[in-house]
């Protein structure tokens, strides 16, 4: 936590929409504690503090704490509001306010540069604090309670010793050292695939896989288009043994954020180490059709493709069973 010298904090800029609550104001807020949670549905650390948030409002909010989610974008795709409010049902984000930051202008107001950050606002709107990155309770909740009594109220109860438990950790999994990056695959993130041949943006490329894999590197195989934000596999494409590729060296958990280029609906199949996955490794949108491991894709979300109790390196290979599919990111857990 940074407490940085207070200034007057900006008011939410060109918010398009906002979901459970009428739309709100700095200014209209004054005589409350604020913290904003500046968040996107596609940033696995933003999911992770969706539960501290929620238990912050909940035991504080009698208090006079207002937590407000303000969703910026990471992808284009995060700026749809019908995809916003998917992600809202998703996480089960009903009760606490949600401003749809759409254009990221309040993202930037607050000067930030990263997903997520929390800004603390007193009760005379002056920013007081500052938080970036993940935090849990530990994290929050001394300043939550010193800015509410500045602000003349009192709570009673005690801190919490843990972290509220939710199913959002279990799905998405916690990270840990030594645990495989998150690797964004668009031309705007990543210099190169770890094929022996360089692709061309904005183009279909036919890529060849030798078979080798680097750790932690991805590969393509098949015909494929590398945008600025993902890689679409070719409209009308029929190669059955298309792939996204990655050797990955521990994770608990695997996710693909993962969407279609036509706003249809898709589908993936799944090997690890070239094999389907067992009912035990289901991720959570994973499932199994006869012996063979699949996902379905309704909308561009992070999808959790597998899970195992202890980490683990593999190989995973993401195929294409639909010509609508479009890969963005590889996320671990």
């Amino acid at each position: 936590m940074e407490l940085i010298p207070a200034i007057p904090a900006p008011e939410f800029k060109e918010i398009t929409d906002w979901a459970n609550s009428q739309p709100l104001s700095i200014n209209a807020l004054k005589g409350k504690v604020v913290l904003i949670d500046c968040w996107t549905y596609t940033c696995i650390f933003c999911l992770r503090t969706i539960p501290t948030m929620r238990r912050l409002q909940q035991k504080y909010g009698k208090y006079g704490l207002q937590v407000v989610q303000a969703h910026s974008a990471e992808y284009h795709f995060a700026t749809d509001h019908a995809n916003i409010r998917r992600a809202l049902s998703r996480y089960n984000i009903t009760d606490v306010p949600v401003a749809f930051d759409t254009n990221n202008k309040t993202w930037e107001a607050y000067g930030n540069m990263y997903w997520p950050k929390h800004i603390f606002v007193d009760h005379n709107g002056f920013i007081r604090y500052e938080h970036a990155g993940y935090g849990g309770m530990e994290d929050f909740e001394d300043v939550v309670v010193e800015l509410l009594q500045e602000a003349g109220n009192k709570p009673v109860e005690g801190k919490e010793q843990e972290d509220p438990k939710d199913e959002i950790y279990d799905i998405y999994g916690m990270h840990f050292y030594g645990m495989a990056p998150e690797i964004c695959v668009g031309y705007s993130r990543l210099r190169r695939f770890g094929n022996n041949q360089t692709l061309k943006p904005d183009a279909v490329n036919v890529v060849i896989d030798s078979g080798l894999h680097d750790v932690n590197v991805v590969y393509l195989r098949g015909s494929w288009i590398w945008q600025r934000e993902g890689v679409q596999y070719r409209p009308g494409g029929k190669d059955q043994n298309a792939a996204v590729i990655i050797r990955y060296n521990a994770a608990k958990r695997v996710h693909s954020i993962i969407g279609t280029s036509d706003g249809k609906p898709g589908k993936i199949e799944i090997k690890l180490d070239g094999n389907h996955l067992t009912r035990d490794q289901l991720g959570r949108d994973a499932k199994l059709e006869g012996d063979i491991s699949v996902a379905s894709i309704e909308w561009p979300f992070m999808h959790n493709l597998v899970r195992t109790d202890k980490p683990e390196a593999r190989e995973i290979e993401i195929i294409p069973r639909s010509d609508n599919f479009v890969f963005y990111t590889f996320v671990f857990g």
